[in-house]
Order: structure tokens, then sequence, then C-alpha cells
């Protein structure tokens, strides 16, 4: 995975590129205000929204199915006469469960080697949380044009897919205690786990944003 560096926005504005699925869920890219000179300043916030919407996905954290976003933001350099250059991609993931005994949902964050766990105790406070704008720092640095693209990958986990999740984070660390950060130890570990699931999509969204041009 390259290497980025994401930041959570409370909101995002009207984007600049939006798909949907349906009248469901939403996926929106846009560019930030150039905040630099010659267009360095440019970076990808990418946000979805209305995910429970869709009354499967809710249906199935509420069967005690997780469900897992997978985002990647792209970055293409426009070349006249050739093909797009892919030179940079980031990716994340999101993992949310419903705890029945609890009667609230957790929503697992992972990018890198960062994990953040976030616990909710209405589906309100779960629908905003989902809707955070994520900011990833990208930005291109040698001349050219660009834009980036984000796509959305929606699925739920199978039941042995979340008991191996539950054996991960409940005893998988053990080993690694002492030798490195528990972060950095978790980070690496849940990487490995999202990679491993052999689930296709059972959705799919992607967008992008405008050209914007590095001088």
């Amino acid at each position: 995975m390259a290497a980025g560096t994401l930041a959570l926005l409370a909101l995002a504005a009207p984007p600049e590129g939006q798909a949907q699925a349906g009248n469901s869920v939403r996926l929106e890219a846009r560019l930030t205000p150039d905040s630099a000179q010659r267009g360095r300043g440019r970076a990808p916030v990418v946000r979805s929204d209305n995910l429970l919407g869709d009354g499967r996905w809710l249906s199935a954290l509420r069967s005690g199915l997780p469900v897992r976003l997978h985002y990647r933001v792209e970055v293409w350099r426009s070349r006249n006469g050739w093909l797009d250059e892919l030179t940079r991609q980031v990716y994340w993931d999101v993992v949310v469960r419903h705890e029945p005994l609890l009667d609230q949902y957790t929503m697992l964050t992972i990018f890198g080697s960062r994990v953040q766990e976030r616990r909710y105790a209405t589906l309100d406070a779960l629908t905003a949380a989902l809707a955070f704008a994520y900011q990833i720092n990208v930005s291109p640095t040698e001349a050219g044009s660009y834009y980036y693209t984000a796509t959305l990958e929606v699925s739920t986990l199978s039941d042995s897919d979340l008991d191996e999740l539950e054996r991960f984070l409940e005893g998988d660390l053990e080993g690694s205690r002492g030798r490195e950060g528990l972060g950095d130890a978790l980070g690496r570990g849940a990487t490995r786990f999202l990679l491993r699931l052999a689930g296709l999509p059972s959705l799919r969204l992607e967008t992008r944003t405008g050209r914007f041009a590095i001088r």
C-alpha cells in the first residue's frame, strides 16, 4: 500500500464526483482547496452516505454479520495521446458490527498500522459516523495534470470470517506483545486478515474528482 495520511472531517462540502447504487448508498469525492503554491495542496476528500438506508446492510448487522467497507483512492496522471498513468494508491477498511447483548455498534477503522475502534449506542450515531469524510494526503509532487478516483466495496463477513476476526481481536496478538507496539502489531495483523478475505464484494461504487494541475 502506498504511503498516505488519513484525516476524518466532520462534514464534506458538495462533491465534485458522486456515484450511487440506485437511491441508496452514495460515494462522493472532491478536491480540497489549493492550500499550497502550484496546485500541490489538492488532496482528495472521500465520503460515503446512506449505507444503512440500504436495508440489506442493516439486516446483515442485526443478523450478526459484520459489514466491511473497503475504500481505495488512486492518483491518476492524465497523458495526452497515451493511457492515463496510475501513480499512487491508498486503501483502508471499516468493519461495523452489532453487539446484541449490549445493543450497541462497534466501528473498527484500519488504515495501515493505525487501528481505531469506536462504539455507538444508537443507530443514528452509527449512521452519522459512517458518513464521516476522509481526507487523504496523497497529493502528487511532479508537474502535470491529475485526478483522483475513489472506490468503495461493501460486503458482509461470513460466519467463518467472523470467527477468525474474533480470534484475531481477542488473542492472536499475545505473541507480539513486548517485541513491538500493540498498535503496530494490530495494524499489520488486521491488514493481513482483511486481505485474506476471499468473498467477492456485494456492492461496488466508483467515482472521480475533477482534474487539477501541478505546475
